[in-house]
């Protein structure tokens, strides 16, 4: 728990899914969303699957009540176990108490999840942003609209297919109270940062504020952004089971928040990998490195990624999405095999 924007360990959770679109080792196609027969095709009455999976949770999906039960299935490609690991899921912008929907979370080696290991099982998963039990086992029961987030020890085997599995919380032949919505399904590896010094700054910009003066002496002002968008039942990373809390507009907080701080005496070891590139996984891709799990696998500015001041916190006010503000990796060599690093990172949605 931090609020007060207390720093402690800052962890970036870095989409495995939206990684492997931008880089072209995955496309839609590796992507199934189907009704639980494994044949009968999701109706979405607003957005696409494709929306699901932006990094832009304002650009929601809405899937039809009468869907009733229905999976998402992820193929990361991956045949070697390290490669596939993961440890989180984050689905945010979602009516899951409105509609009365639960969620399972299976990883297999199988794409038919033969063998699977359900890490949504309490007991098998760390409950970090509503996501309560439900009563039957393995599901995910969010007591509230908004986001969910729930984390898990790395799973490192049988784990090249992801599905998610929406229901009613009463079984899986029931019609959704309403339509579903979810604006963006983020799942991997997150990174902890290395320890952080003491001088960090937060500023907030309210951006798009032009002022004009008249002619005869008065100030007028026109504001294009008033900060992050509403989601489709809440103000953005809010939980709540009120009813269109989107539309109360005065409890919203407006302004892109920015964070700038430093990493000092960061050991080689943490921020490099053994070589830059490699045919060798375990070199580069998989070096559990500052550089190559997260620089490199946000690719620089080009994607967003769910970020919280403190790895550990419950409050959903530590949490944004977020980019890095400079397109530019740096790090400053200042004793013998120890870096400084500077990073700045800019609210997104």
């Amino acid at each position: 728990m931090s609020t007060y924007n207390r720093f402690a360990t800052p962890r970036a959770y870095v989409d495995m899914i939206q990684y492997n679109l931008a880089n072209g080792w995955r496309d839609l196609d590796d992507i199934t969303t189907i009704q639980d027969d494994g044949s009968t095709a999701v109706t979405f009455d607003a957005g696409s699957e494709a929306s699901m999976f932006d990094g832009r949770p304002a650009n929601y999906a809405q899937i039809a009540h009468d869907t009733q039960s229905f999976y998402i299935q992820f193929n990361t490609g991956y045949s070697t176990d390290t490669l596939a690991e993961s440890n989180y899921i984050a689905i945010l912008n979602h009516n899951m108490h409105d509609a009365n929907a639960v969620f399972t979370v299976e990883i297999d080696d199988a794409s038919n999840m033969a063998s699977a290991t359900k890490v949504s099982t309490t007991g098998s998963h760390t409950k970090l942003i509503n996501a309560d039990a439900n009563d039957t086992a393995g599901e995910i029961d969010p007591a509230q609209n908004g986001w969910t987030l729930i984390t898990w020890s790395k799973k490192t085997s049988d784990n090249q297919y992801v599905r998610i599995t929406f229901a009613h919380d009463t079984g899986t032949g029931q019609n959704f109270a309403e339509d579903l919505v979810i604006g963006s399904i983020q799942y991997g590896e997150y990174i902890d940062f290395p320890s952080i010094d003491m001088n960090i700054t937060t500023s907030i910009d309210y951006e798009g504020v032009k002022l004009q003066r008249s002619l005869g002496g008065n100030l007028y002002s026109t504001m294009t952004s008033m900060g992050a968008p509403t989601w489709d039942s809440t103000n953005p990373f809010n939980t709540t089971a009120t009813a269109s809390e989107q539309t109360y507009t005065f409890k919203r907080r407006h302004g892109r928040v920015r964070h700038s701080m430093n990493m000092s005496h960061i050991t080689d070891t943490t921020l490099w990998a053994s070589a830059m590139q490699g045919v060798e996984a375990s070199k580069f891709y998989d070096a559990e490195t500052l550089h190559s799990n997260f620089y490199n696998k946000v690719m620089g500015q080009h994607l967003p990624f769910l970020f919280t001041i403190d790895s550990t916190s419950t409050e959903e006010g530590d949490y944004g999405m977020f980019r890095l503000d400079d397109s530019t990796f740096s790090a400053q060599q200042t004793l013998h095999r120890m870096w400084t690093v500077k990073m700045d990172l800019v609210e997104d949605w």
